[in-house]
């Protein structure tokens, strides 16, 4: 009897496998969710200069540095340093019957992501050099030009990570192919959190002309005229906006297997334009992300 209930329980159960096996295979994808690891350059900006103020109070610019314009610096440092990013993908496949046996898939997508880091600079030097003492060799009988160095070093930084949402609508190649591409245009969202502002000041008196070979004790070691000033602030929230067309190429797991043969892996590359908006001021750089995807449509 035991026997008997052990083999119609094996039996029932191929049977409901076997089924839900066809109707993986006959039933027509909805929805496509996607999940990508990538690298992404950095969104770079300017804040205005009231702006900066406001987000360091009780940190000073020597008129020193205001007053040399020749020597006087603030711009963005446009650095390619590239950032991890993290997105996940929904996405709805559209037409009439979910284009079942079409050449080619559209789908409205939607995207969740931890982006690139939003970072903006500004620097100012200030030097000036004199000679002050003039020393002859006791051996060649040649002369060195002992110089004095005044150098004053100030910069402000902003730094954050960034969140984007946003939704894009894409065009695919047959999705019963092995290898597909997939093109479209993405609207997302990004704004700035855990930012931070670091601010600096340093003023030095160094020597330069001093021959290797010779030991000047009284001018070997540079001086700090003033004590050097860091200090840190917690940044402004910044928003801003990322238009991208992605370009993607993946390939099929499997060809037979009901289940397998819906996840894909592909790679993916998302040039476009990123926008950052701040009071007073709107700025715009070249964006660029790329990495590696695993998808899954049902």
């Amino acid at each position: 009897m035991r026997i008997s209930i052990v083999l119609l329980s094996v039996l029932i159960s191929g049977i409901g496998f076997s089924q839900q096996k066809d109707s993986l295979k006959t039933k027509t994808p909805r929805f496509v969710v996607k999940m990508t690891h990538g690298m992404t350059n950095r969104n770079q900006f300017d804040f205005t200069n009231s702006e900066w103020e406001k987000m360091t109070p009780g940190f000073s610019i020597p008129d020193s540095l205001k007053a040399n314009p020749s020597n006087h610096y603030g711009q963005n440092i446009h650095s390619f340093t590239n950032d991890s990013y993290y997105m996940f993908s929904f996405g709805l496949i559209n037409g009439k019957n979910h284009q079942a046996g079409k050449k080619y898939r559209t789908t409205t997508t939607f995207h969740l992501g931890y982006g690139p880091q939003m970072v903006s600079s500004k620097f100012w030097n200030h030097e000036v050099k004199q000679v002050i003492d003039t020393l002859i060799s006791s051996q060649t009988g040649d002369a060195y030009y002992v110089t004095g160095v005044r150098r004053q070093d100030a910069s402000k930084e902003y730094k954050s990570q960034s969140i984007v949402f946003g939704v894009g609508q894409h065009f695919a190649t047959n999705p019963e192919r092995i290898f597909q591409f997939e093109t479209g245009v993405d609207l997302l969202c990004a704004i700035s959190v855990m930012s931070e502002v670091r601010a600096s000041f340093s003023d030095w008196y160094t020597f330069e002309g001093l021959p290797e070979s010779n030991n000047y004790p009284s001018y070997q070691q540079p001086s700090n005229i003033t004590p050097s000033d860091f200090r840190k602030y917690a940044g402004k929230t910044v928003a801003g906006l990322i238009m991208r067309v992605p370009l993607e190429m993946s390939f099929k797991l499997s060809r037979k297997n009901p289940v397998i043969s819906r996840m894909r892996i592909g790679a993916e590359l998302n040039p476009g334009l990123a926008m950052q908006f701040t009071k007073g001021q709107t700025s715009n750089n070249f964006s660029m992300s790329g990495g590696m995807n695993f998808r899954f449509a049902f």
